[in-house]
């Protein structure tokens, strides 16, 4: 069966690929998502959507239905406990310093997707299909081929699609089929997620804390952590089962797992039952490129990270923010085919970066655990204060920085960097500032940035504001203008009363000046040829 054309499909219907298909909607493209299960996950999966994700999700309209499935604000803690009726010791939430109209939330992954389906059905440009298996693809004089079967009723299904992007995770099916190799060790331990509810939302740190890790009860018991999903009666006990396999003799028993939590947890009246489970495999792969060609990867399928720090789910949404963008300006004609190969320049940098904090966070971890066998408090304060290194992460995840893409370097000095604090900057490569705009606090800076360039200008550059107009006539691209009512230094900003920065639909400066030259228009207008060329 021969479906209508579509610019855009889109392999894995997860958090990316949902994301994927909302922003590319927001853009005016269309798109088809396949997806071969019936719904969204039922296993919470990853749990955490770090700031710059969830300022993204505020732009879309899915950041409040997001939030209200999440644990309270600063819940983004580790809880050492000596069963759930008594807790030693936490680490420190994260500051919030306003850096961002939008703060992260400690939810599972089930919650986002739920929120993004919900949203998408608001989005005729955006189809899901669910029950719906990628087959294959196949070049054409004028783009790609793109072969499906429908689960549910045995037909096979063809189109024809502009690009292709796979975000089916794991299985990196779009990535084997365009022969795009990974580098990174594929499995570096074999894990169980084991699902379960208990109502423990009598116990204060099970309202408000993201991980509980418990003393073992005698020296041969093994850890046991559970994560928090919902703040209630929705839980994940993590288990490493093996390195490169299920090392278990045999699978626990439903009766003998429930045990296993019950005498973990130190109380004997809670209610214990098993949703599901999962295996699943730590792993640092990533892929040696993101585009081949009319092929993009996106999320797990282009990265997979180790879990520590939780920045597998939130970098995909950031890749589905980037390339989005430079999709619609060249499906467009308003830009080249060269700005597609930015999304590889700007973003695998960012994933190995991502891969490595994870690493060290993992590393970390068994230390804290030594430390909570041993009882000694010192050893425990000493190492809860580092474990804070592992949650205080806003440094790197609003600081990132694209040194060379889309983009006009300016060669300045770049700030100082730090994981856990960041320094706004108006520099080029770097997420623009956020501020509000209006008293009420309802408006920032961010909402300015969606589908089209903006030319942010000193309070005095009235020369920049009419270049901006002069440019945009004659490229026919839309750029707008927004005057800034001051320019504090300390607050990020570079450019003076009389310069201005471009920042791109995805809010990233792609150039700034700091004052104006004989030919202002004729400057603006060889910076946007560079970006878009």
């Amino acid at each position: 069966m021969s479906l209508s054309d579509v610019p855009i499909t889109i392999v894995g219907g997860g958090p990316v690929g949902l994301s994927m298909a909302l922003v590319l909607s927001r853009q005016g493209i269309a798109s088809r998502v396949l997806e071969i299960n019936a719904t969204t996950t039922d296993h919470p999966k990853a749990r955490g959507v770090w700031i710059r994700a969830m300022e993204i999700f505020r732009q879309w309209g899915v950041y409040q239905p997001i939030k209200d499935r999440g644990l309270p604000d600063a819940s983004d803690s580790m809880v050492l406990m000596d069963g759930i009726d008594r807790e030693i010791a936490r680490t420190a939430p994260e500051p919030f310093n306003d850096e961002s109209p939008a703060r992260k939330s400690i939810v599972a992954q089930d919650a986002v997707e739920e929120a993004l389906a919900a949203e998408l059905k608001n989005h005729p440009l955006a189809q899901v299909y669910w029950r719906t298996e990628f087959v294959g693809v196949e070049e054409t004089p004028d783009g790609l081929r793109i072969t499906a079967n429908d689960l549910r009723t045995g037909e096979t299904l063809t189109w024809n699609s502009t690009y292709l992007i796979g975000a089916d995770g794991g299985k990196a099916g779009v990535a084997k089929l365009a022969g795009i190799e990974f580098e990174g060790p594929p499995v570096m331990a074999t894990m169980l997620n084991t699902y379960f509810r208990a109502d423990l939302s009598r116990f204060p740190a099970a309202r408000d804390a993201a991980g509980l890790y418990f003393r073992p009860r005698k020296p041969e018991d093994d850890a046991f952590n559970i994560l928090n999903t919902n703040g209630a009666d929705r839980w994940l006990w993590l288990n490493r089962i093996g390195l490169e396999r299920d090392e278990r003799p045999r699978p626990l028993t439903e009766a003998e797992t429930i045990a296993r939590i019950r005498y973990a947890l130190g109380v004997d009246d809670i209610k214990i039952e098993l949703i599901n489970e999962s295996v699943w495999r730590v792993t640092r792969r990533i892929a040696k490129t993101f585009r081949k060609g009319r092929i993009f990867l996106v999320g797990d399928a282009a990265h997979r990270f180790p879990p520590y720090g939780g920045f597998g789910m939130n970098s995909g949404v950031q890749d589905a923010h980037n390339l989005a963008w430079k999709l619609a300006f060249v499906l467009a004609g308003k830009a080249g085919d060269a700005l597609l190969d930015t999304y590889d320049t700007e973003r695998r940098p960012i994933a190995h970066a991502n891969a490595d904090i994870a690493l060290v966070n993992g590393a970390r971890i068994p230390h804290l655990m030594d430390a909570h066998r041993s009882g000694d408090p010192d050893r425990i304060r000493f190492w809860l204060q580092d474990s804070e290194n592992h949650i205080h992460s806003i440094g790197h995840t609003l600081g990132f920085v694209y040194e060379k893409g889309a983009l006009v370097p300016d060669h300045t000095t770049p700030p100082d960097r730090t994981p856990r604090y960041y320094k706004p900057t108006d520099r080029p490569g770097s997420r623009y500032p956020h501020f509000w705009l209006d008293d009420a606090r309802t408006t920032s800076s961010l909402d300015l940035f969606d589908r089209d360039f903006v030319l942010m200008i000193g309070p005095e550059a009235d020369a920049w504001e009419a270049a901006a107009k002069e440019v945009a006539q004659a490229r026919g691209i839309p750029i707008h203008v927004h005057r800034l009512a001051s320019v504090d230094p300390k607050k990020g900003f570079a450019v003076g009363p009389h310069g201005a920065a471009l920042v791109r639909p995805d809010g990233v400066t792609a150039w700034r000046t700091g004052w104006v030259g004989a030919q202002p228009a004729q400057d603006l207008a060889t910076v946007l040829d560079a970006i878009l060329a």
